[in-house]
């Protein structure tokens, strides 16, 4: 047994000391355990004499049960006989010394065992002890109605007194430091001071006039009452009362009276000590005229003034003391600071990126255009030719502006081929030098070595170039999240309200919150158990109603929890997409992909890209790009960004492995109808609004073929409105001729479904023959969400 081993290994220990050093040595650990073991002592005492109607006297049996199997426990028990001995006598305190050693014999022999440990075990052991001990006394006096209401009662309160004492000591047992009370722990206290008020009670002086119970009762009130405020004064107030009544046995006089004069004592608290405690005094005065038909109960008086007096007599640290000993731990906001921290280092890398983005920037950046740089190529030619000829003097000093115009007038067209022929020099020229072959293969190999160079340099300042603006594109990603951490959500107390009544009304548990977002669009968030009587298209519309604001369902995103369940504002318009698509003939695969989508907020993406040729490495090209730009897109990264991104990174790959796709990218916002195009070398985008038909181009090459600073994709705003339709189709579907057909038929369309336009896009196009590439037609039809 873990106890009895630790009583042995400290006694031996002592022991040892004492015949070493001659003296009883007192650790500072020892001390305190020795404090702890009197004060059960005495509560235990104390407690035994808290006798309620007329002679039942459980709590002393809860200390010994809520003290456990070691010293506490033992100390306890020993209080608790000298008390029931001392204030009931040998005859009636005898059943209750009896049951005070059965718990702790029982506590002492499970200590070890799991069931022990169980929140429950001890309080019902004591009550079934003390049931059988009350069993045999009860029994000689006869089964009465009274004593066996009574009887049940302190069975009753043996078991609820074991759990709240044993909670009221759980701050000191448990030893967690830097916590407050909990609202359990800080009622148990007032149980536990109630019951040994119950025993002070007892104790009267000047003749039996004021009762020491009563006195401290008063006192307790006054202060806390001063010190906490009206609720905590109301309610040690009613549980003081309380006591009193009990102790007393008669009408709860002394609750009321102690309930309203803490009641009142908290509201004038403000305004000094002084009048605090002529507020208690003339409370209790009150409620004594109160009870004028039941008797005047003018000991309270007595006792309530000499409380008064005492309580204008403390200084002024003991109502600190008291203050600290109720205070609570304040509720700190730690998501808001801990999302402005995180908006604060966002912010400052964010900066970091864009800074390091300009410094290479502005290190990368070219120099002025060389007009002598291709003079190198005949430099170094007559370097390597001319040095040891006969006429060098005679061509590049005396004839320096003859050689110089012949090798100018040469210069062009070896540019424009890429090598030079001996046609591109002067025949005067060609005829007097002595080593005009070598003289000329020596220039087109260091012209060669040149056009390498420029390549080189361009691909490596493109790439720079690329590199600065994915700095930049960074900084603008972390500056937007850095943003958004900072934006302040918007409540609304007034819909939550409603929600949480109506939750209640479904008997439905759990956390509501309604609030505004960054844009300002309301946003329903629920969390508990058994939630899905919410998720019905019934339960939608009521809540619409209630909230008085279309709702939607949000989708569950993955890794959301299970009982999470978030609404948000419906947008006024809606969309429905129709697809059609044919492929090469003679390939297996499409190199046309699509996809479209809707975020939280509101926002629809269309997309369809173009991959290089056709088959299955033109349908690789552009499945990655559509799902790399969906990715960065869901993830909230602005479009712009996202695709001068993509188009970087595609560009880096198209050196391993040469390959280009179109973007064709539609984003409308749903609830203003604003939308834009993005292009990267896609097909024609038509827009149908009434009767009339628009073609939106662009200029901008194919992703992946330029990552310098020309790499930005055209953008193009437009306005749509409930009844537009929007065509995105791939060059196959015109062939790259003429498509005033494609624009006749999209503005004689009239049918209820955007997929029999497409199917019909894409038919027409295999009657006119129009060439055998990929072909995808997409068509999205705007409409408003309350028709």
């Amino acid at each position: 047994m873990a106890t009895k081993e630790k009583l042995k290994t400290r006694a031996a220990r002592a022991g040892e000391e004492m015949r070493s050093t001659g003296r009883l040595v007192l650790h500072a650990p020892a001390l305190v355990r020795t404090t702890e073991c009197v004060m059960r002592f005495l509560l235990g005492a104390v407690l035994s004499g808290a006798e309620i109607f007329g002679g039942y006297a459980p709590f002393g049996l809860a200390i010994v049960g809520a003290s456990g199997s070691g010293l506490d426990g033992f100390s306890a028990l020993l209080g608790a006989c000298f008390g029931y001995l001392s204030f009931q006598g040998f005859t009636e305190g005898l059943r209750y010394v009896a049951a005070a050693i059965l718990v702790f014999s029982v506590s002492f022999a499970f200590y070890d065992i799991r069931l022990y440990r169980k929140v429950w075990f001890m309080p019902l052991v004591t009550a079934l002890l003390d049931a059988v001990t009350g069993f045999v006394y009860l029994s000689k006096k006869g089964w009465f109605t009274e004593d066996t209401i009574f009887f049940a009662t302190e069975l009753l309160l043996a078991a609820s007194a074991v759990y709240f004492f044993r909670t009221a000591f759980s701050p000191w047992t448990q030893k967690r430091e830097g916590t407050g009370l909990t609202m359990k722990q800080t009622v148990s206290l007032l149980i536990l001071g109630g019951t040994v008020l119950i025993t002070l009670s007892k104790i009267t002086i000047l003749g039996d006039t004021i009762s020491l119970g009563r006195f401290a009762a008063a006192l307790a009130v006054m202060v806390t009452g001063y010190q906490c405020g009206l609720g905590a004064g109301a309610a040690v107030g009613v549980t003081t009362g309380l006591a009193m009544d009990i102790a007393a046995g008669g009408a709860p006089f002394y609750s009321m009276a102690y309930g309203f004069a803490g009641l009142m004592t908290g509201v004038f608290r403000k305004q000094g000590k002084l009048f605090a405690a002529l507020t208690y005094v003339l409370s209790n005065a009150v409620a004594v005229l109160w009870t004028w038909s039941d008797g005047l109960q003018i000991a309270i008086l007595y006792e309530v003034f000499i409380a008064s007096v005492l309580f204008l007599l403390l200084p002024e640290r003991f109502f600190r003391w008291a203050g600290a000993l109720t205070v609570t731990e304040p509720k700190r906001d730690t998501t808001s600071k801990a999302r402005a921290y995180v908006k604060e280092r966002l912010d400052a890398t964010a900066e970091a990126f864009r800074a390091l983005g300009e410094s290479l920037r502005t290190t990368f950046a070219p120099a002025g255009p060389n007009d002598n740089d291709a003079a190198v190529v005949f430099d170094r030619a007559a370097d390597r030719v001319c040095r040891k000829c006969a006429l060098q003097s005679s061509c590049w000093q005396r004839d320096y502006v003859t050689t110089f115009n012949a090798l100018n007038d040469a210069l062009p067209a070896m540019m424009d081929r890429g090598r030079g022929e001996a046609a591109d020099f002067p025949a005067h020229f060609s005829n007097r030098c002595l080593r005009f072959s070598a003289f000329l293969n020596a220039a087109n190999e260091e012209l060669t070595a040149l056009l390498y160079r420029r390549q080189y340099k361009a691909r490596l300042q493109e790439n720079r170039s690329a590199v600065c603006r994915e700095y930049g594109a960074l900084a603008e990603v972390l500056g937007a999240a850095a943003a958004e951490f900072g934006t302040e959500l918007s409540p609304d107390p007034l819909r939550e309200k409603r929600l949480r009544q109506h939750m209640t009304a479904l008997g439905l548990e759990g956390d509501a919150a309604v609030f505004y977002d960054a844009a300002g669009r309301l946003r329903i968030e629920v969390e508990g158990p058994r939630l899905d009587g919410l998720k019905t298209d019934g339960e939608l519309k009521k809540l619409s109603a209630l909230m008085n604001m279309p709702l939607r369902q949000v989708a569950k995103e993955e890794g959301r929890r299970a009982d999470r369940l978030v609404f948000a504002q419906a947008e006024p318009l809606m969309a429905v997409a129709g697809v059609a698509a044919r492929k090469k003939d003679g390939q297996t695969v499409s190199g046309d992909t699509g996809a479209w989508f809707k975020l939280d907020d509101g926002s629809l993406y269309v997309l369809l890209c173009d991959g290089m040729g056709s088959g299955p490495e033109a349908s690789e090209d552009s499945t990655l790009a559509v799902r790399l730009l969906e990715q960065f897109l869901r993830a909230g990264v602005a479009p712009e960004t996202a695709l001068r991104t993509l188009n970087s990174a595609l560009a880096l790959r198209g050196e391993e492995r040469a390959g280009f796709t179109t973007i064709d990218l539609l984003r409308v916002d749903l609830f203003t109808g604003e939308a834009a195009v993005y292009k990267y070398g896609a097909a024609p985008t038509y827009v149908r609004k009434g009767e009339t038909v628009s073609r939106i181009t662009g200029s901008a090459l194919p992703a992946g073929l330029s990552a310098g600073e020309g790499g930005a994709p055209d953008v193009i705003a437009l306005k749509l409105e409930a009844g537009d339709l929007v065509l995105l189709v791939s060059d196959g579907v015109t062939g790259g001729g003429d498509d005033i057909w494609l624009r006749q038929a999209l503005g004689a369309f009239r049918g209820d479904s955007p997929k029999d336009l497409a199917c019909a896009l894409i038919d027409a196009g295999d009657e006119r023959d129009v060439g055998v590439d990929d072909r995808t037609a997409l068509v999205l039809c705007i409409g408003s969400r309350n028709e």
